[in-house]
């Protein structure tokens, strides 16, 4: 029993010793701290008073309070007290307190919008834990809208007190363009939006050569990017030109299904400075006659981009036929002419940034042509019409031609003066519409297209699946001839229905589409129609009518293809009766 109790005071005496050779922290001292609490560096230590003391673990204090991001300068250090007693002692240079955020080299974004990106607060001790954060949000702003930006972030040497956020983007140095023989360079310096000195961004870059390809004078179009990095550098564009000079002569179905010889000629380039002049002849096998127009475009009638258009025509119309080929037993067997003979005047100029306002005049003499027609189965209002245009648009889409993203608003106002001096038909006992009069139509259009933009930003420009929807409401004040009412039904309106099937002094019209890619040049089209038209002349060829707001629905599949002529559509319509009709159209459907 007594040789136990001496052991074990043996091993106690043993271990007190031991510890007492071990050295530990008795005391921390910390310098420089004039605006962060001590306390904050001490938790970021593990040699803290009453801890073993370890040269090793000193430098591990020193990495975990740079660590911080609170310090410029960081020193950890021991100093003996007693043999087995340390004093560590840390000396410390505050970074600066920030009282201001300057910015500068930024282009694309405002100040303002790069200041949310920065989590750097004002009156608050810099840390260099804010920086990668900050640079990642901001090349992602960037990003998002097809740039690219790096930023440099550190405070001013000579005002410590103010964060310098210095913004370096990607630039356009020149736009280098080859291959021209006809085109003038001016014309396509004015067609991209992309300009020398300014940032690059991939998304404008696509759009305006989108917008090179649908001019139609180009065969192909190859198109380089900058340099990877900031910095700038030049953007490339090798064109193949087409000849747009065009004489066409030929027979073909017209717009009201009846077979007709055609005679077109002229230039969508003429003398290469981008304006258009078309001379078009057609004669069909009813014999209304010859129908002729020339039209005339300008879109650089000077430096701010005025647009001039200009039509001189003589046309026959034909009303209740249609361009569509009709799958059921409707009266389009009814229908009748028109010869309009006048001509169309506008002037269009951009002003902000996404905004164009246009003006017009257009004057039209109108006679009806009553050819093979029995009983009173056609509207005769002959006279003159001369009507203003005032219209604001918005254009907020990438490609006006074939939009995948983006949006489109449009207000128009036209007040109209009107003579009628002749009616006769189903309208023959209105004669209040005789003489002369006046009238307003006013009318708001919005579209909208959504497309999901490709991860990888090289094939942004590639054909996409798009959600397009489209809404317009009109309405008429005082005395309108028939054919000057809303009229809905048809390849650009109410798709499985007649031409004109539905008319008014109101009207409301809305359209949605998913448009597939099966390749570049064509798409399957989905679609759902929906509106009405009403307020307006009674029934006419057993279409009737109503005097309230009635909606109609319409839905089926199409086709879409680019041509040398532009969009083409051949849309198979439905409606919920079971009738059906095939729509055939050029330009597409909205």
């Amino acid at each position: 029993m007594h040789k136990g109790l001496s052991a074990l005071l043996i091993l106690a005496l043993a271990q007190a010793a031991s510890a007492q050779a071990t050295p530990t922290v008795q005391r921390v001292t910390i310098r420089g701290l004039s605006t962060i609490p001590q306390n904050s560096v001490l938790t970021a230590m593990t040699l803290t008073v009453g801890q073993a003391y370890s040269e090793s673990r000193l430098e591990e204090d020193r990495v975990s309070i740079e660590n911080l991001g609170l310090f410029r300068e960081v020193r950890v250090f021991g100093r003996p007290i007693t043999e087995f007693e340390y004093e560590v002692l840390v000396e410390v240079v505050e970074n600066p307190v920030i009282k201001e955020i300057r910015i500068s080299g930024n282009t694309v974004f405002p100040s303002e919008k790069i200041r949310e990106q920065i989590t750097q607060q004002i009156d608050q001790v810099f840390n260099l834990r804010t920086v990668d954060p900050t640079v990642l949000a901001i090349a992602q702003l960037y990003q998002k809208e097809g740039y690219f930006a790096l930023a440099d972030i550190d405070p001013l040497e000579e005002a410590p007190g103010t964060l310098n956020v210095v913004i370096r983007e990607r630039q356009v140095n020149d736009i280098v363009v080859t291959g021209l023989r006809k085109t003038r360079p001016s014309i396509i310096r004015r067609l991209i939006k992309t300009k020398p000195g300014e940032a690059y961004s991939r998304f404008k870059w696509d759009a305006d050569i989108r917008r090179l390809e649908s001019t139609g004078w180009f065969e192909s179009i190859q198109a380089t990017e900058p340099l990877a990095g900031t910095g700038r550098s030049d953007l490339n564009l090798d064109l193949k030109e087409l000849n747009t000079g065009q004489i066409g002569l030929g027979a073909s179905l017209d717009p009201r299904s009846r077979l007709a010889g055609q005679l077109r000629f002229g230039d969508t380039n003429f003398n290469g400075t981008g304006q258009s002049i078309i001379l078009s002849l057609q004669q069909d096998t009813a014999g209304t006659g010859l129908s002729s127009s020339i039209d005339y475009s300008n879109p650089f009638m000077d430096s701010r981009d005025t647009a001039l258009s200009a039509r001189v025509f003589s046309r026959v119309f034909s009303y209740f036929g249609g361009s569509g080929f009709n799958n059921n037993n409707s009266p389009d067997s009814e229908r009748f002419d028109e010869r309009r003979t006048g001509f169309q005047i506008g002037l269009s100029r951009p002003f902000g940034r996404q905004y164009v306002g246009t003006v017009g005049l257009s004057g039209e003499e109108i006679k009806t042509l009553k050819l093979r027609l029995t009983g009173n189965q056609f509207v005769q209002q002959d006279g003159t019409i001369l009507t203003f245009l005032a219209q604001v648009s918005r254009d907020r889409r990438d490609v006006p031609l074939d939009p995948m993203e983006g949006d489109f608003t449009r207000l128009t106002i036209e007040p109209a003066f009107i003579n009628i001096t002749r009616v006769g038909g189903s309208v023959g006992s209105n004669t209040d519409i005789l003489g002369k009069g006046r009238f307003l139509r006013t009318g708001i259009e919005y579209k909208t297209f959504f497309s999901k933009r490709p991860e990888d930003l090289t094939k942004i420009g590639n054909p996409r699946q798009v959600l397009a929807f489209r809404a317009r409401y009109g309405t008429i004040l005082g005395t309108v001839p028939f054919f000057e009412q809303f009229f809905l039904g048809g390849a650009d309106s109410l798709r499985g229905y007649n031409d004109q099937r539905f008319w008014g002094k109101n009207v409301f019209a809305a359209s949605g589409e998913y448009r597939y890619p099966i390749q570049r040049q064509f798409n399957i089209i989905g679609f759902v129609d929906y509106g009405g038209a009403w307020g307006g002349y009674g029934t006419f060829n057993d279409f009737s009518q109503s005097r309230t707001a009635k909606f109609h629905l319409g839905y089926g599949t199409g086709v879409g293809f680019r041509t040398p002529l532009g969009l083409i559509r051949i849309d198979f319509g439905f409606t919920p009766k079971g009738e059906s009709r095939t729509h055939f159209s050029i330009g597409g459907s909205f």
